[in-house]
């Protein structure tokens, strides 16, 4: 007896969430784009009921986060110049006007990225959404970098992007360069 009353709070459950459901969507039935995933439970009768039934829940899917399309993609070799987000493919500073991010040496062996920037330390890969909240709520001026690390970088008008930093060259270019794969989000700070 205990268990049908263990399947009739479940059932009730359901009906209050369809319930919840429709009241937030206006009470009418309309198609999710959403796919719905159903689960069998196999239900156990009291004694002497009978043999065992099936019922079905239909429960709603979590909704998907929709992810940003990427703009560009590629390997950049980031330096004193800097790179320019708002171009496909991205571009290099011509003349003595810098873009931001830009590569940076700190100290006597250690590079930098300078501009609006954010170390990654999220668990998985970063996505545009991602990136994008870390540069609302812990954004700085400069972060130092080694080889294997993640910054989400933006600058002022650009669309939001990743560096994953592969390699550090102390000595080379004009101020120190890092070798780099970017991937740039049509997501900007602003929608």
């Amino acid at each position: 007896m205990k268990l049908w009353g263990v399947v009739a709070a479940a059932v009730s459950a359901c009906a209050g969430v369809a319930s919840a459901i429709a009241a937030f969507t206006g009470g009418t039935a309309q198609p999710s784009a959403a796919p719905v995933t159903s689960a069998a439970v196999t239900v156990a009768p009291p004694p002497g009921a009978g043999p065992a039934g099936t019922s079905t829940a239909v429960a709603p899917a979590p909704t998907p986060t929709v992810a940003s399309p990427v703009r560009w993609t590629g390997k950049w070799v980031l330096g004193l110049e800097g790179i320019d987000l708002t171009k496909v493919p991205p571009a290099r500073s011509t003349s003595f006007t810098f873009f931001r991010p830009a590569a940076g040496r700190s100290g006597s062996s250690g590079m930098m990225v300078k501009g609006t920037v954010a170390r990654w330390t999220g668990p998985g890969e970063p996505t545009a959404q991602g990136c994008r909240d870390l540069l609302l709520t812990q954004p700085h001026d400069q972060v130092d970098v080694v080889g294997g690390d993640t910054v989400c970088v933006v600058n002022e008008n650009s669309p939001i992007a990743v560096l994953k930093i592969t390699d550090t060259h102390y000595d080379q270019g004009s101020y120190g360069e890092l070798d780099t794969e970017v991937t740039i989000w049509n997501l900007r700070m602003t929608s």
